[in-house]
């Protein structure tokens, strides 16, 4: 979700409508959004993204719509507990949230900012998008920049000694958005990683339905298939890419499927489900799903032990697919698929 708002920002920019950016940037305990989450505001008032809803998302477009006249910042930090003081929210959550609400002018600098980060995105390479606030005329501002993985910087903000030294504590794959603090100054900084990709193989009925909701809940989502009819914009019309193959049996080689990838396989026939599995427990995908009952899964399976495959290569794929909620027609068992790649994400984001 995060590469699609930053690609809007990016294209309000360009349009020459500037808007305020709320940035969550610290969190403890309970609450309903973590840091990193993000939510444009425009000067109409209305919002893109979300950081929580409820009272605390009211009380931060407010704040916000201030920021069209200051053209400034603030830090404000929100009590999440019920405890009948009056800075409270009177709010249950339990925890506590740091946000950063800052204006956006849409000048060059900032069009060009965006640019980088939307191009980094597409393109599945992490970089850090970093901000120092400082104190300008009595107000807050913040300084802004992106360093890429191979170190170019583009943005106000100078390289400073300061802000290589956190940049060179912060595991990029592991690390949330955070405020440091140090004598002298207050900087943010945020680690974007690219959207995991799902990698879709076969564009029938239920593909359509996966690559649908696979969208909404933030994945890069890439369709294949050999039959033009079916592997088209017509059908797929939200995807990242839909590509139609000669067949499947180098489907995978152009392209580097990381323990951030999820192969989906959803092709119309036993033989080529057992030909993408094949190839795909070759790579480093962090999740395998294959579609199937039981008799086809077994019939794949064998095929592939005795083609050498261990039982441990077939323990990891997700066969049938999808969370066991009775899915039956192409939609519930989307949602069912869906389903189980947000928790597998969940879960790996647990372990890092």
């Amino acid at each position: 979700m995060m590469s699609e708002l930053f690609h809007e920002i990016f294209q309000s920019l360009v349009r020459g409508n500037e808007l305020v950016l709320a940035t969550v940037i610290g969190d403890t305990g309970s609450t309903p959004r973590t840091s990193g989450s993000d939510m444009v505001v425009y000067s109409d008032g209305t919002i893109s993204g979300t950081i929580g809803g409820g009272i605390v998302e009211g009380d931060v477009i407010q704040s916000a719509l201030k920021l069209f006249g200051s053209k400034g910042a603030i830090i404000s930090s929100y009590n999440l507990n019920r405890t009948g003081k009056a800075d409270d929210m009177d709010l249950v959550c339990g925890g506590q949230m740091k946000i950063l609400i800052e204006y956006l002018a849409a000048h060059e600098e900032n069009v060009e900012m965006f640019r980088l980060m939307c191009e980094e995105m597409k393109m599945s390479r992490p970089f850090f998008w970093v901000g120092k606030v400082v104190e300008n005329g009595g107000q807050q501002k913040v300084e802004r920049a992106v360093q890429t993985s191979d170190n170019k910087w583009s943005g106000s903000l100078s390289k400073e000694i300061g802000l290589q030294t956190i940049l060179g504590g912060i595991n990029i794959q592991s690390d949330k958005t955070a405020l440091f603090k140090t004598d002298k100054q207050q900087y943010v900084v945020a680690p974007i990683m690219p959207p995991d990709t799902v990698y879709l193989m076969g564009a029938g009925h239920v593909s359509k339905e996966i690559a649908l909701l696979a969208k909404q809940v933030g994945f890069r989502t890439l369709v294949f298939d050999d039959r033009e009819e079916f592997a088209n914009r017509a059908r797929f019309p939200d995807a990242d890419g839909v590509f139609v193959c000669k067949g499947f049996d180098s489907v995978f080689e152009e392209y580097s499927v990381s323990p951030g990838s999820y192969i989906i396989i959803v092709t119309r026939g036993h033989h080529f489900d057992k030909e993408v599995l094949a190839q795909a427990l070759r790579t480093d995908a962090g999740y395998i799903g294959m579609i199937g009952s039981r008799r086809k899964k077994d019939s794949v399976y064998q095929a592939l032990l005795n083609e050498g495959f261990s039982q441990s290569d077939l323990d990891q794929v997700h066969c049938p697919i999808g969370l066991s909620i009775d899915a039956e027609t192409p939609a519930e068992i989307g949602v069912s698929v869906i389903a189980q790649l947000i928790q597998h994400r969940a879960n790996q984001k647990k372990q890092k």
